[in-house]
């Protein structure tokens, strides 16, 4: 694919959020293998085709009127023979707008801060 003015365009794996966190999870989970164990065959990983991924975007600041777009996408990487029309699942690819994405990603914030500083529990978390 590419631009109008002639730029290649080409898909990458995404830097940030979900996919990145499960993605860095794996390699750490290798690297402790090839330490501890010596393995250099990678037994752990995780496809983007076989996984599904969120986003929340907030706009304002306000508990009560704030509002947010979600978005779940199921698999990330589209799968057009499992999905042929679409070469996503439906039920599991929407997105919504309103208080409560504002709500959720409040929460999110604190548990991934949670999460990051070690605190009791945070191997509960998902990535």
């Amino acid at each position: 694919m590419k631009s109008p003015g002639g730029l290649l365009i080409t898909p990458a794996p995404p830097r940030t959020g979900m996919p990145s966190g499960v993605t860095g999870k794996i390699i750490a989970l290798n690297l402790v293998d090839l330490i501890n164990k010596g393995r250099t065959d990678f037994k752990h990983k995780a496809s983007m085709g076989k996984m599904g991924a969120a986003c929340i975007v907030s706009a304002g600041f306000s508990m009560l009127r704030g509002q947010a777009a979600t978005m779940t996408v199921f698999p990330i990487v589209p799968d057009w023979e499992k999905y042929p029309q679409w070469g996503r699942d439906l039920g599991y690819t929407v997105g919504e707008i309103g208080l409560a994405g504002h709500w959720i990603k409040l929460l999110l914030h604190y548990l991934f801060l949670h999460k990051a500083k070690g605190y009791p529990l945070w191997w509960l978390l998902p990535e």
